[in-house]
Parts: C-alpha cells; structure tokens; sequence
C-alpha cells in the first residue's frame, strides 16, 4: 500500500502535526527535562537521554511528512532511555524509588510515531514498526522489573507494565492501519465513480459521435448523387448536414465540459441545464432518420408519465438502433419503431426487414444493455425472422 496524503492542503497538515508536537512538547518535556538533569547520572548519559528527549518531541513535528524517519530515530531515541542507568535525585525520592528513564512521560511519543509510519507508510514497514514495538514492550517490562515505587508486588507490576505497552503498541498501529485502510476504500469508490462516470460519458459521445456522422454520410452520399441532376436539393442536404453538426457539437461541448477544469465551467452550466431528450423526441428522431434516406415507421402510443432516466433511455437505444440500421441492414432496409406500455413496463423494439452482416457485439450494443440495466430493465438484441431486432423493456 502506498503512503496516503491526508486530504487538504499539505501545509495544513503540516502546520498541525508541529502543532500536535508543539503541545506534547509542552506538557511532557519539562517534566523529563528537569528529571533528566537532577537526576545524578554520568554527564554522559545525561547528554545522551536530553538528546533522546529531543529527538523524540522533534520526530514528532516530521512524523507526517517523513513517518518511516522519525519513526527510526525515536525507536533509537527509545533505546537510549531503555539503556540509561537508572534516575535518582527529587523525582526519584518523590517517586520512592530510583526509575528507569524509559518511564519518563516523553516515551509516550514512541506511540504517535507507530501510528504516523503505520498510517501513511507503504507495506512492509507498517509490519516492521509492529514487530519492533512489540520488542520494545518485551525489552520495557524487563528494564522496569526492579522498580518499587508502586508498592505493588513484582507479579502485579510486570502484569501491569506488560498490558499498558502492549495495550498502547497494538492500539497506536492498529488505528493507523484503520487510517489507512479507510483512505484506501475512500480512494477505491472515487476511482469507481470516476471509472462509471467515464463509461457514462463514453455511452453518450458513442451515441451522439454514431449517430450524427450517419446522418451526415448518408445526407453527404446522397448530396453527390444528385448535386449534378436535382441541384435544388442540395441547398437542403447541406442545412441538413450543417444542422445535424450543431447538434452533435452542442452535445459534445456539454459533455466534454464535464471532463474540463474551471474554465469548463460554463459548458459545464450548460449540460446541467440543457434538457436531455427523451420520449417525446423520438418522433423528431425518426424525422432525421428519413430525411437521411431510411424507410422508418412509427408505432407509438402514449405510456403515461416517465421518469426522465427512461426516456433519455428509450429515446438513446432508437438513436442506436436506427443508426445501426442505416449502417448495417444495406440497401431498401426498412425500420420499424415500436414505443409501447405493456402493464408497468416500457417496452421499445426496433426492427429491420435488412439482410446485414452478423458481427460480435460492438460498443454501442454494450452500452445499449449497459444504459437499460441502469434503469432496472432488460434488453434482447438479435436476428429475428427477416432481419434485426432490439427490444427494451423498462419498468415505469
């Protein structure tokens, strides 16, 4: 697992993680400074464990930025207080007892920075974090078996040492894999929202991209034929071509604003606030249909309310089907368009007398079936007696 950035600016993150160890510094320093230097050891050893303090609330501060670092130099800082001689001195008395520094309320950074490299550092150092603090619990309750400030028997003091380090070991890691774990999950579900998102966008340009450039083919093929013979025509061929292309870019501008950074944002506004077609379009896609040369007919009756959903489906799976009518049925094909209630459902069927070439499932049969499952419908698409069929049925 790779390391995971917390979400906002990186200085904010950064400003509080000083602000955390600025705090702690605060409230536990003093304590095993002043400790520290009452505490008749050999200067040494005194310089050693001051720097250990220090090391310990400065690792601190970096632990978000460099978790795996300041994890490796407070374990070393760790090891120096378990490895000091014992502290004596006001404490000490205060305490009944000399203690070992190991006790001193700095090492309780140790757990901040098994949470930090446990959190944000890549397999297998969040492991070798757990494993090391689990050895510096073991090393811990060895150290610390001498000290009779408690009053407590020696069983009961080890038990008591043990369960509190290898309580707060297991703790600090196991919240820092949580962490983890949920920035994980978190990144997983935007990536499938992006990834449905992308699939969406792709149906929509497939159908508008297909369906357009059919229409403009079939109007442009026609325009060749008969611009020498009948060339008042060609006056309307080319209106239809050129309308037929506004269309298409509108579409495609308000699509692909999706995509853009701000200065989409307007095209952006314009594809949340354009209608999308739906049934009551279809009659003007037939329309289209015809004027590009393919023999269409109709049967529509009137199904009553529709959710938007399902007649932007309905009215996509005729656009497909018709254009791959036009590009596949061959010559003198003819369409048939049903759009009919049957019960609660919603059924569209669309069919050709044609005599095309059968070919594997492309992209826009995909998206076809991919559209009407999302609305909660099924749909068949095959060779049916005399030529083509696709039928969708779709709950209301």
């Amino acid at each position: 697992m790779t390391s995971v950035p917390a979400p906002g600016p990186r200085w904010l993150g950064d400003l509080g993680q000083v602000a955390l160890a600025g705090a702690l510094a605060l409230v536990l320093l003093p304590v095993g400074w002043t400790s520290v230097l009452e505490g008749e050891i050999a200067r040494g050893w005194e310089i050693a464990l001051v720097a250990a303090l220090v090391v310990l609330h400065t690792a601190v501060a970096t632990a978000r930025r460099w978790p795996l670092v300041s994890f490796a130099a407070g374990s070393v800082a760790e090891l120096v207080m378990v490895a000091a001689p014992d502290l004596s001195g006001p404490t000490a008395e205060a305490a009944g007892s000399d203690y070992g520094p190991v006790l001193l309320p700095s090492s309780l950074c140790f757990f901040v920075l098994l949470y930090a490299v446990s959190a944000r550092d890549r397999r297998p150092w969040p492991g070798i974090a757990l494993g090391i603090g689990l050895v510096g619990c073991l090393v811990t309750v060895v150290r610390l078996s001498g000290f009779e400030g408690t009053g407590l028997q020696g069983w009961t003091w080890w038990l008591m040492v043990a369960t509190a380090t290898l309580g707060a070991t297991v703790a600090a890691w196991a919240l820092g894999r949580f962490r983890a774990t949920r920035a994980a999950w978190i990144d997983q579900l935007a990536d499938r929202a992006a990834a449905e998102e992308r699939q969406r966008i792709a149906r929509e340009m497939h159908d508008v991209v297909a369906h357009s450039l059919a229409v403009v083919v079939s109007h442009a093929e026609a325009g060749r034929m008969v611009v020498g013979q009948q060339p008042e025509r060609a006056s309307g061929i080319l209106d239809t071509i050129a309308t037929t292309g506004r269309e298409a870019l509108a579409e495609m501008r308000g699509l692909l604003g999706v995509l853009g950074g701000e200065s989409s944002r307007q095209a952006r506004y314009i594809a949340s606030t354009e209608p999308q077609p739906g049934l009551a379009d279809v009659d003007d896609l037939v329309g289209r249909m015809r004027e590009a040369g393919l023999r269409v007919h109709l049967e529509a009756d009137d199904p009553g309310p529709v959710a938007p959903a399902v007649g932007l489906t309905a009215y996509r799976v005729v656009q497909e089907a018709l254009t791959n009518v036009s590009r596949h049925a061959g010559p003198g094909a003819v369409a048939t368009v049903s759009v009919t209630r049957t019960g609660r459902q919603l059924r569209v069927e669309v069919s050709d007398d044609g005599a095309g070439i059968q070919s594997p499932p492309g992209r826009g049969l995909s998206g076809m079936r991919e559209r009407v499952a999302a609305v909660g419908g099924t749909l068949e698409a095959g060779p049916s007696g005399e030529g083509w069929r696709v039928r969708a049925m779709m709950p209301l």
